[in-house]
Parts: structure tokens; C-alpha cells; sequence
């Protein structure tokens, strides 16, 4: 009986560690996706801000081509 609670804490504790390991794992994919969608974001506010500049300014630039 003795041999069976040693091995039963051994379980518990393999499962406690894959666990924590596991959350690691996903918390870490969670935040890179989350630090790049924010590049992106800022990304394309740039490009509307900057092409929002060109539709303002469209007759000069036709006017200069």
C-alpha cells in the first residue's frame, strides 16, 4: 500500500507540471498573437492615414503627372 501512495503522488505531481507547462505554452502563443495583430493594426491605420493625405490632394498630384 505504501508503494501505491508514492506512485500516486508521483502522478499528481506529473500532472501538476504538465499542466503548468502546457499554460506556458498557450499563454506565450497568446500574447505574441496579440503583440502582432497590434503591429498590423498600426500598420494599417499608417497606410489610411497616408493615403487619406493622397485622396485629399488628389487633383494636385493629377494636376503635377
Amino acid at each position: 500500500m505504501k508503494n501505491f501512495k508514492s506512485e500516486r503522488g508521483s502522478v499528481t505531481v506529473f500532472v501538476i507540471v504538465a499542466f503548468i507547462f502546457t499554460m506556458t505554452i498557450l499563454l506565450n502563443l497568446y500574447w505574441s498573437n496579440t503583440n502582432y495583430q497590434v503591429t498590423v493594426l498600426q500598420a494599417q491605420q499608417r497606410i489610411s492615414e497616408i493615403y487619406g493625405n493622397d485622396v485629399n490632394n488628389v487633383k494636385e498630384i493629377y494636376d503635377s503627372l
